[in-house]
């Protein structure tokens, strides 16, 4: 089992724990990289990037920034490119090692954060989200926040055999996507049980 595992759930008692910013701050403690975010290398960290090469996007939020490995590959030089992230202490570290981009540390179950944040910034072109809803308890309404404020939407999610995280299969997630979003690619990586979706919103 990985370091930063027992940070993220309890297995014997099959439920989230979610100390992230304990996770964050112990990382150079225990010599862990959560998630193994710097490893961009991993299949669908590319092809979650070759999907998105033929568009341009001026303004991107990333939900679950962590410490911005993936945020920094989404910022060109003319665009806003705004991360997320629970963790106070990965913002940090994202926000020192990426001047150029902003990253904020925000609660997005709650919802009304999400929401105020997005009308602070005017509108949204494309919400990128890696291997996070499954800690969202509120995922299914924040999919509906993005709609209204996102024209484009894609998320890279590990979801095994009977999870624990909040989205219980790759049927329910990409059932609620179509509700909101209209599919561009639907990829399931059945090896590394990974699924990737991207969607444009219905008015776009």
């Amino acid at each position: 089992m990985a370091k930063y595992h027992k940070y993220v759930f309890d297995l014997d008692k099959r439920e989230l724990v979610g100390d992230f910013e304990t996770m964050y701050q112990n990382e150079s403690k225990e010599n862990f990289d959560s998630w193994h975010q710097d490893d961009t290398r991993q299949l669908q960290r590319k092809i979650d990037f070759a999907l998105l090469e033929d568009y341009s996007f001026d303004k991107i939020i990333d939900i679950g920034c962590g410490k911005g490995s993936l945020t920094h590959l989404l910022k060109k030089k003319n665009n806003y490119v705004l991360g997320l992230d629970i963790s106070q202490t990965a913002v940090n570290i994202a926000q020192e090692r990426f001047p150029d981009i902003d990253f904020l540390s925000v609660d997005v179950d709650r919802i009304e954060n999400f929401t105020s944040l997005t009308a602070q910034i005017g509108g949204v072109n494309l919400v990128f989200t890696s291997e996070v809803f499954s800690y969202i308890e509120n995922w299914k309404e924040l999919l509906k926040e993005i709609s209204k404020s996102s024209e484009y939407f894609m998320i890279s999610l590990y979801i095994p055999e009977n999870p624990i995280g909040f989205v219980k299969s790759e049927n329910d997630l990409v059932e609620e996507i179509e509700k909101n979003f209209v599919l561009i690619e639907h990829i399931s990586l059945n090896t590394t049980n990974f699924v990737i979706v991207f969607a444009k919103g219905k008015n776009t």
